[in-house]
């Protein structure tokens, strides 16, 4: 694998794009219990850097509302196009998200893995496909796929480096556990777990929220989302805490502690602003007036994207 040396010129192809795709449509009822792709199809091309080497992270929100399937969602990487050969055949197993065989309601997670071997400047094609178990009573509510091209750096071709171009990446964890907590709208709760980061040049970053959640004894959820503020916790509002868009779910008949994160991109970013991003936490009732769900830990990641 080729190096990417300190004090080198920096070159267009050590640093191509990172790429984020998500599409929110309602997959409803799926019934295939071989790999197909959703309508819309979620698919996008991606540059493969100097390095060889990508991070590849895809999640979804899944259930099984009238029986006890499971949902897979996974990538395929093919050369070139759509019609490319494969280097990597979609497989839950090795590179995919799954369900529970009981969620009734959405879960939500991702995963994220190591694409190394690549071709350095070759174009690659992904798609994200997904099957069930059985039955035909499963949905998907939202899927995304992130490449990131590693090291994660910036495309400055021909360019010194900035301090700009790279300020450091800002991540904070805490593992205060928080037992049967009865908010049902997001809070940050104590202590508050939370970061402040500088936009880069290129106005791109990666968000990962995670943590630890359970449920001792009933069926209700805990949603971890990140908010994301100007210059404070009390600037303006860039990001909205959902678990939709962003957030990790817990399973609600999880008995015990299930740790993860999700990840995603988050653009749009002035360079050399001063942004605010936190981790708030809502409890859903799975039925009503359950209050036995827990928190192990939550954590915030921030890290600079070309």
């Amino acid at each position: 694998m080729p190096d990417t040396l300190v004090g080198a010129t920096i070159k267009a192809g050590d640093f191509p794009r990172a790429v984020w795709m998500q599409d929110s449509t309602a997959l409803a009822n799926l019934a295939n219990t071989a790999y197909a792709a959703g309508s819309p199809d979620l698919a996008f091309t991606f540059v493969a850097p100097t390095s060889g080497q990508a991070l590849l992270t895809v999640g979804a929100g899944m259930r099984d509302n009238g029986g006890t399937n499971r949902v897979h969602f996974a990538p395929q990487v093919r050369q070139d196009s759509a019609a490319g050969a494969i280097v990597l055949a979609a497989d839950v197993g090795s590179r995919g998200v799954g369900s529970g065989s009981a969620s009734a309601d959405y879960q939500y997670h991702s995963r994220t893995t190591l694409l190394q071997g690549l071709t350095p400047g070759r174009t690659y094609h992904v798609q994200g496909l997904h099957k069930v178990s059985g039955g035909t009573s499963a949905d998907i509510g939202v899927r995304e796929m992130i490449v990131c091209p590693l090291p994660l750096g910036g495309n400055y071709a021909g360019q010194p480096i900035r301090a700009l171009d790279y300020p450091p990446a800002v991540w904070s964890q805490d593992s205060t556990q928080i037992n049967n907590p009865a908010n049902t709208g997001y809070i940050l709760g104590t202590p508050e777990v939370s970061v402040t980061f500088i936009a880069p040049t290129s106005g791109r970053v990666l968000l990962v929220v995670g943590g630890g959640l359970g449920n001792s004894a009933g069926s209700d959820r805990i949603f971890l989302s990140p908010e994301v503020r100007l210059t404070n916790s009390a600037g303006a509002v860039i990001v909205q805490a959902s678990v939709t868009e962003r957030g990790y779910g817990s399973q609600n008949q999880a008995a015990a502690f299930h740790y993860g994160s999700r990840e995603s991109v988050l653009d749009g970013l002035t360079p050399g602003q001063q942004y605010w991003a936190a981790v708030k936490y809502v409890r859903i009732d799975d039925p009503a007036g359950t209050t036995t769900a827990d928190i192990a830990v939550r954590e915030i990641l921030v890290a600079p994207l070309p």
